[in-house]
């Protein structure tokens, strides 16, 4: 169960380990340097307008490091992109991330050609994907670099997401403690959504519940207005 509750595939088995250091780490780590510097190639193509070059970068990428054919991840949603990663085995972090990676650099490149319907397409693709990956660890690895998620979130926290997309973004601002960011999500989707959408608020408020009074004014939210969520939604 990812964070948020969205269902996800079987996490992998326990990675075997070798004189303390673990194998399935030790891989992630070196894919993470070689696709660090394919998206510096990227990005020094896009600061130079070259979209040509950006795009057929970026295919070849997502054929390299996720295995996949770039015009179907670019054709179908994050909801069914999913469903077809999680059919090959449930998370693989590695490519999971890299597509993560890749379809971010889409995205700023599709917003500077002034596509902006195309961007957020890949921005919420990425999204999803980085949040995924990011329910399935204990701690974040200090090898995954987290800053452009942060940018990702600023970017489309308040557009229209699926609602899986909604539940594993809340998850990761409630972990990380940025609880009136993560309110500001439900309460969105309680306004315009149905039975399902209340539901989740009030799971929402009972998770929060259980959090101490200081930890969640840090968060940006009281005990009082925590208890006003729950009996708001108490009947849901």
């Amino acid at each position: 169960m990812a964070a948020g509750g969205a269902m996800i595939g079987p996490r992998r088995p326990r990675p075997i380990t070798y004189e303390g250091i673990s194998v399935q780490q030790d891989w992630l780590l070196r894919m993470i340097q070689q696709l660090s510097v394919f998206i510096a190639g990227i990005k020094k193509m896009r600061q130079k307008g070259e979209w040509t070059a950006v795009h057929a970068a970026i295919a070849d990428g997502i054929g390299r490091f996720a295995g996949l054919n770039a015009s179907l991840v670019h054709a179908i949603s994050e909801e069914d992109l999913i469903q077809l990663l999680s059919t090959r085995g449930g998370i693989d972090l590695d490519r999971w991330w890299a597509l993560a990676e890749l379809m971010r650099e889409e995205g700023l490149s599709l917003e500077a050609q002034g596509d902006i319907e195309g961007a957020e397409r890949a921005f919420t693709k990425s999204l999803r994907l980085a949040l995924e990956v990011l329910a399935e660890v204990d701690e974040i690895p200090a090898y995954l670099n987290v800053s452009d998620l942060e940018l990702l979130i600023d970017r489309m926290i308040d557009r229209p997401l699926a609602p899986g997309t909604r539940a594993e973004l809340v998850g990761y601002l409630v972990t990380t403690g940025r609880f009136d960011k993560a309110e500001n999500l439900i309460l969105w989707a309680a306004d315009e959504g149905g039975e399902a959408a209340q539901r989740e608020a009030h799971a929402f408020y009972e998770r929060l519940s259980h959090i101490d009074d200081a930890e969640l004014e840090t968060g940006g939210l009281s005990h009082s207005e925590v208890e006003d969520g729950l009996d708001r939604f108490r009947d849901a």
